[in-house]
């Protein structure tokens, strides 16, 4: 897979997402024919959105996120994962999950875009 592939993959998967009313900005940059950055808001229809936020190589012939956030807000901040290196203590180092608008960081193991999706449409029924 290269990563023009991978880039029109995520598109189709939100575009085709029944919950997601408009995606803005975005934006697939490759540096070769196999790494590249994705970034885009999803936006929900009770005005929710989510913020993606990818680094990906498609060199071992799969998708692999080498930094990703995912950052959730619905007048506030109701989650983020991410996998910057910024909480050592977490026992899932580098990966973790903030939660609420205070930010509480949690250990997550790391999500993938539809599981993120999967969590949102919990929060919009």
């Amino acid at each position: 897979m290269n990563i023009q592939d991978y880039f029109a993959s995520v598109e189709r998967s939100l575009r085709s997402n029944p919950l997601i009313v408009r995606l803005e900005n975005f934006l697939c940059i490759a540096s070769n024919d196999f790494n590249g950055l994705l970034r885009c808001r999803a936006h929900f229809w009770d005005s929710s959105f989510l913020d993606i936020y990818e680094t990906v190589s498609t060199e071992p012939g799969y998708p692999l996120r080498i930094h990703y956030a995912y950052t959730y807000i619905r007048e506030h901040l109701v989650f983020r994962y991410d996998n910057a290196p910024h909480h050592p203590e977490v026992e899932t180092y580098p990966h973790h999950k903030h939660i609420g608008p205070s930010e509480e960081v949690a250990p997550a193991r790391p999500p993938t875009l539809s599981s993120v999706l999967a969590e949102i449409a919990n929060y919009l029924r």
